[in-house]
């Protein structure tokens, strides 16, 4: 899972950026709504957590904007604004939930996989794929109806693979979905946990085509 973080207080940013790494998610983080614009455009984020006051407009214009030209991602909006005519303001510009400032990690964390949930495959939160389930919502696999022990990557790889649905997904996609800005990515990083997981859940699964990528097997 890769996230965006937009909060110009460097240092409320910087600790919510360490924490949401700390978690285990990618997470890329900007300060301006300009740099948040060229964010989206470059990267597909699978949540995006946006404050309301930013120093060159706000949140909920930027958020309006973005709304507006076809971005899916859900929307955690950070504000010292309690109002109800301020969250109907960013309600109506696309929020899916506030966090009012200040606030505990605790509470940020619970928002954050509260609305990933609700973008994960519905209406069920388990992917069949031949003798493999997997259950998003737990972050757990079985093969032949036994448990596998993976690590978040190799789940995080397993997941991009299935949302697919059986089409390939090439090695820069795979990169942009499980890796942020921050992290020294080496060139074989993804053949290497497309190995590991192969090794886990039986190569049959998982299919290789040069110049195209890979992706899981749905057939069998």
């Amino acid at each position: 899972m890769r996230l965006l973080l937009v909060e110009d207080d460097l240092h409320l940013g910087m600790s919510i950026h360490k924490a949401i790494k700390s978690e285990g998610y990618a997470c890329d983080w900007v300060t301006s709504c300009q740099d948040a614009r060229q964010a989206v455009n470059d990267t597909d984020f699978d949540l995006i957590v946006l404050d309301w006051n930013l120093p060159d407009g706000t949140g909920v214009s930027w958020l309006y904007e973005r709304r507006q030209n076809g971005m899916a991602s859900p929307v955690l909006m950070l504000t010292a604004r309690t109002t109800l005519i301020d969250k109907v303001e960013g309600l109506d510009a696309g929020a899916d939930d506030f966090l009012t400032k200040p606030f505990d990690l605790d509470e940020l964390f619970a928002r954050i996989r509260a609305l990933l949930r609700r973008r994960s495959v519905a209406p069920t939160t388990s992917i069949k794929v031949g003798d493999i389930l997997i259950n998003s919502a737990a972050s757990t696999v079985a093969v032949d109806n036994h448990p596998i022990d993976l690590t978040k990557a190799e789940f995080d790889l397993l997941m991009c693979l299935s949302e697919k649905k059986g089409q390939f997904v090439n090695k820069s996609q795979l990169e942009n979905a499980l890796y942020d800005w921050d992290s020294s990515v080496t060139p074989n990083a993804i053949e290497v946990l497309i190995s590991r997981l192969r090794k886990k859940i039986g190569s049959e699964y998982i299919q290789t085509k040069r110049g195209f990528g890979y992706k899981l097997n749905i057939t069998i």
